[in-house]
């Protein structure tokens, strides 16, 4: 098992907060950081090299898409999960273009986050191949 460096990105702060209180029970993950945007997301990453980027699609200044491919273009980039209200297979398909790894409904953000932390970090279901499902 690894612990896992995570930044939360979204212009929702209450948002944000709602993610930390759920990810802080986690004793293998570590939030580093937040941004409101995806300008802020690209310094944080530079600066704090997290592990993985919980990625909000739609923000002002630079949205997640763009900011997705900005970051993935950084030596050793993380791993990047596009969160959004717009659950669909076009919005999806766009995440995956931009880079993102993984995308995932805010409808049900936890529910379908913790299953790819867990399989980074090697302790759900899918931990021996080290790989979300």
């Amino acid at each position: 098992m690894r612990e896992l460096k995570v930044l939360l990105v979204d212009d929702h702060a209450g948002f944000i907060s709602a993610a930390v209180r759920h990810l802080r029970r986690l004793p293998w993950l570590t939030v580093v950081g937040s941004a409101g945007n995806g300008v802020e997301a690209i310094a944080q990453c530079e600066i704090l090299r997290p592990d993985v980027v919980l990625m909000d699609l739609a923000m002002p200044e630079m949205g997640g898409l763009q900011a997705t491919r900005l970051i993935k273009a950084q030596d050793n980039p993380p791993y990047i999960v596009i969160a959004s209200h717009f659950d669909d297979g076009e919005h999806r398909d766009h995440a995956l273009r931009a880079g993102a790894d993984a995308f995932v409904s805010k409808l049900a953000y936890i529910h379908e986050v913790m299953p790819l932390l867990e399989a980074l970090a090697g302790t759900g279901p899918d931990a021996a191949t080290g790989a979300p499902a």
